[in-house]
C-alpha cells in the first residue's frame, strides 16, 4: 500500500506544505510555498513552464532533509525570471517561493 505523507513545515519564518509519496523505486517529493514549489526529478520543468509555475527541480532526494540540502538542478522560466539559477542552494530559493 502506498502511503502519502503530507505535513506543514516551518522553515525560517515561512510555512510550506511537504508531500511525499513512495512510487516505484523512489519517492515523489514536493515542497510547496504560496507562490511556487520545489519538486523532485519525477516531475517535469517543461510542464511547469507550460502552465506558468514558479518551480525548481532537484534530484537525488528522498527526504525533506535531502531537499533542503539540495541545489537547483533546473528552474522554470518564471523561476529564472526571479533570479533563481541552476546550482543555487534550495535554502536560498525558498524566499522566492513563499
Amino acid at each position: 500500500m502506498n502511503m502519502i505523507e503530507h505535513r506543514t513545515v516551518s522553515i525560517g519564518n515561512a510555512e510550506f506544505d511537504f508531500i511525499r509519496m513512495q512510487l516505484g523505486n523512489a519517492p515523489l517529493l514536493i515542497l510547496k510555498g504560496r507562490k511556487g514549489y520545489v519538486m523532485c526529478g519525477y516531475l517535469d520543468v517543461t510542464t511547469a513552464d507550460k502552465v506558468g509555475d514558479i518551480a525548481v527541480r532537484v534530484s537525488g532526494v528522498s527526504t525533506l532533509e535531502d531537499v533542503l540540502k539540495a541545489s537547483v538542478a533546473q528552474a522554470s522560466s518564471r523561476a529564472s525570471e526571479l533570479g533563481i539559477e541552476k546550482g543555487m542552494p534550495v535554502t536560498d530559493v525558498l524566499q522566492f517561493l513563499n
